[in-house]
């Protein structure tokens, strides 16, 4: 086992500045622990020597470890700092001579020690060692009757505190810039965990697409010859002219997979281009495009939108999520239930804008709903489309800053809301 295993345990460290902060501490009360054993061997020898504080240093610094070992960093780091401080005071008031001993010294690294171990984020606390450290070495050595320009005792007390304060402010600059290293490559680590998450999405979907879509062009190019190939050999002209009918739908489904692969090519390469855009004329263009779709005149669309509502948004995209949504709603319409509608509504609300899509048509099974926004996903036997519509919707929505939800019924209908950033 190394050294660091046995200091931080089974401890979950977070980040690298609490690791540092934990190590540090440690490696810190190792040092005074070793002081304080070869202190103790040397007060041993010397008939003079008070071996019983430095027992008492021992085992503060062990219990000290062990508060580090369980967790309770900052308790163990606060009652080593003020043991060591309090310590060196001890032994430069007790000392006969405190200069030759140097006991003075110990401030200097019980001063620096804290603002190492605290780092800049919580540099205020290493600062109040530090001033604590000061104070004490004030109380323990200055003499205000000797405390003159003509007296040793005058350069002794500013040359330490100059000292003191420069490798203060030292410590307080190379842990700032630590900090601030530390910060720049927790950054860069989350771009880079942000960018490898968004590479294996991106593989996935590759390896989807790769294999769905070979599928998706072939199956009509298949048809295709195989309705040429009939019509070639019948004799006919009515039923040549139904075959091309059928030759036609066939390029009709294709060009549609084809402009739903470059909707999604676009809307992964390109920034939106936001600009104001007419929401109602947009529905209403909208509508028009698909009036050619089997069973439109059957179908009774309402919308409930503002006559001037004007939002900031790219009407492109826009267009793009709202024909993929309200074509499903006839294409998936529910005969059955007699009357057949589309309500189209939205508002703002707060800094938002609202969109709802809602049919009585055959709705989603339950068990489908959470995967109709995957690539390639048909949540019918009977599907019409790629599986590619409310795929590109949900990306293109997400593109623009916003989200969207869907709640259905089987039998009852479906409705989809989605919001846009205002």
């Amino acid at each position: 086992m190394t050294l660091q295993a046995l200091i931080l345990g089974d401890q979950k460290i977070e980040t690298e500045t609490q690791r540092r902060k934990i190590l540090l501490g440690a490696y810190l009360i190792f040092t005074f622990l070793g002081l304080d054993f070869f202190f103790l061997v040397v007060s041993i020898i010397n008939p003079y020597g008070e071996s019983w504080s430095l027992f008492g240093g021992v085992f503060v610094s062990m219990i000290c470890l062990w508060l580090i070992r369980n967790g309770k960093i900052d308790a163990a780091i606060f009652l080593h700092l003020i043991r060591s401080n309090f310590v060196a005071f001890y032994f430069s008031v007790i000392d006969v001579d405190p200069y030759q001993t140097a006991t003075y010294v110990y401030f200097f690294s019980s001063s620096i020690g804290a603002l190492a171990v605290f780092g800049y984020q919580e540099r205020w606390k290493g600062i109040s060692f530090s001033l604590l450290s000061f104070a004490l070495f004030l109380i323990a050595f200055f003499d205000h009757s000797r405390f003159s320009v003509d007296n040793a005792h005058f350069y002794f007390i500013v040359n330490f505190s100059i000292v003191l304060i420069i490798g203060m402010v030292i410590m307080m600059f190379f842990d700032q810039l630590v900090f601030s290293s530390e910060k720049a490559i927790v950054r860069k680590n989350s771009e880079l965990i942000e960018a490898n998450t968004e590479l294996v999405k991106t593989n996935t979907e590759l390896d989807r697409f790769v294999y769905s879509a070979s599928h998706d062009l072939r199956a009509p190019l298949s048809s295709m010859l195989g309705l040429i190939e009939i019509a070639q050999n019948a004799s006919d002209p009515n039923e040549v002219s139904q075959y091309l009918d059928m030759v036609k739908g066939r390029v009709n489904v294709l060009d549609s997979f084809i402009r739903q692969i470059v909707d999604y090519s676009r809307n992964s390469r390109l920034e939106p281009k936001i600009e104001p855009v007419d929401v109602r004329a947009l529905v209403e263009e909208v509508l028009d495009q698909l009036r050619f779709l089997p069973g439109f005149e059957s179908v009774k669309t309402e919308i409930h939108l503002p006559e001037t509502w004007k939002i900031s948004s790219e009407k492109n995209r826009l267009k793009i999520i709202l024909e993929n949504i309200i074509s499903n709603a006839f294409k998936y319409r529910n005969p059955s239930n007699g009357f057949c509608h589309v309500k189209i509504s939205g508002k703002e609300i707060e800094n938002t804008n609202v969109f709802e899509i809602e049919d009585n048509g055959v709705g989603i099974p339950q068990e489908h709903v959470g995967k109709v926004f995957e690539m390639f996903y048909r949540a019918h036997e009977v599907s019409q489309g790629s599986g590619l519509g409310l795929y590109i919707v949900k990306e293109t929505i997400g593109k623009l800053g916003g989200s969207i939800h869907v709640r259905s019924q089987v039998g009852k209908g479906s409705m989809f809301s989605f919001i846009l950033p205002k």
